[in-house]
């Protein structure tokens, strides 16, 4: 929601960062995790307001108080015994037989980490950012290369058996995973994509993993919560874990998999009853997805500020951006017409795959060329997939 909101309703998004500091600084709970009508429910893992405030401050929002922001998520990040963090700093993972939802948590504060480390180049604390980037890099320590799954790990750092990548946990204690499984929480790397792709071998089995994602018998255990919903295969479209994984395609060079799964999942997770979204619209994410990927963009890592060209769904639309109205057209685009054959903006041919957030502010004519065959050269360079900065 944030990413759209950044687009679209660019005038809001200081005072929502702005009251997320306040938050931080007034609030017994410190830097907000859930909120609710101004209240901390602390209901969910990780601290991802990091990730709006940094946002911010990548994309080049001003009036926000990034120096009186900078202390108060260094704390958490560097200082605070919580949830496990104080276990996720001292091993680089935290302990399934130690914590709750172990994985899950030890992947989303390495997000986290990332996030935190651009408050720290707004204030320009280099030491703490150079750390904190290298720490992002912990969803290492839970990957198995033997799997190819994160898994759980004991204290003293072996893989808990028995492993079932269908399953919650390896006890009944508690869950491994944060609503979700292996298949999904493998997945769960949005800032470290070119060094993720190493840890299966390359792009060719990164793609085979990918494939097995989609393709894989979409059963879950009984003790599944319904929060994992809107399956293709182990993909669940229904809940936040999975929903920039479609594009992860164009990062290891097939960004025709990526144009042909977005417009699926546009088309089969959303209709127009009272029920027509495939999961709980969470803070409005799941509409926000809709919005941006018919649009034919998506933040895979909105504090990186860039977007990844999708398949839009839309004939044409208009923005009203902060820099000036920025024109769409889908040219030749039909329900079969699913994949892009070339894009231009502002009248030049744009061969990369992906196009900055101040670019678009800047407002200006986005053209894609559709057509019902992949075009298996567009944004297959290494220097037109996106780019991912650690």
């Amino acid at each position: 929601l944030h990413p759209l909101l950044t687009l679209i309703q660019p005038e809001r998004v200081p005072d929502l960062v702005n009251s997320l500091v306040r938050m931080a600084e007034q609030s017994p709970a410190g830097v907000p995790v859930w909120p609710l009508q101004g209240r901390e429910t602390g209901c969910m893992i990780g601290y991802h307001s990091a990730v709006v405030v940094a946002e911010a401050h990548a994309k080049g929002f001003a009036g926000i108080d990034f120096q009186a922001a900078w202390p108060l998520w260094r704390k958490r990040a560097m200082d605070d015994d919580y949830r496990g963090l104080a276990l996720y700093r001292q091993l680089g993972y935290i302990p399934a037989d130690k914590a709750p939802e172990a994985v899950s948590k030890t992947l989303e504060y390495a997000y986290d980490d990332w996030a935190v480390a651009e408050l720290a180049r707004a204030a320009g604390a280099d030491e703490d950012r150079r750390h904190l980037i290298s720490r992002s890099q912990n969803y290492r320590n839970v990957f198995d290369p033997a799997t190819g799954f994160a898994r759980a790990r004991h204290a003293d750092g072996s893989w808990i058996e028995p492993f079932d990548p269908r399953a919650m946990g390896h006890t009944d204690r508690w869950r491994d995973f944060t609503e979700s499984n292996a298949w999904q929480a493998t997945f769960l790397n949005q800032h470290d994509i070119y060094h993720f792709i190493a840890q299966f071998g390359g792009d060719a089995p990164f793609v085979q993993k990918l494939d097995a994602l989609f393709a894989a018998d979409s059963t879950l255990p009984a003790n599944a919560p319904p929060d994992i919903a809107g399956m293709i295969g182990q993909y669940a479209h229904g809940n936040e874990p999975s929903h920039h994984v479609a594009y992860l395609y164009a990062y290891a060079g097939q960004p025709w998999k990526t144009q042909a799964l977005v417009r699926r999942l546009l088309r089969e997770m959303y209709d127009d009853k009272p029920d027509g979204e495939a999961g709980n619209d969470d803070c409005g994410q799941m509409s926000a997805w809709y919005i941006l990927n018919a649009l034919g963009l998506y933040p895979v890592d909105p504090v990186s500020g860039i977007y990844v060209l999708g398949s839009p769904a839309v004939l044409q639309a208009d923005l009203a951006l902060s820099g000036g109205r920025l024109h769409i057209v889908a040219h030749d685009n039909k329900p079969d017409h699913v994949y892009v054959q070339s894009v231009r903006f502002n009248g030049q041919a744009h061969s990369r795959n992906w196009i900055r957030h101040s670019e678009l502010i800047a407002g200006g004519l986005l053209e894609f060329e559709m057509g019902p065959q992949p075009n298996l050269d567009f944004g297959v360079d290494q220097d037109d997939r996106p780019p991912s900065y650690i």
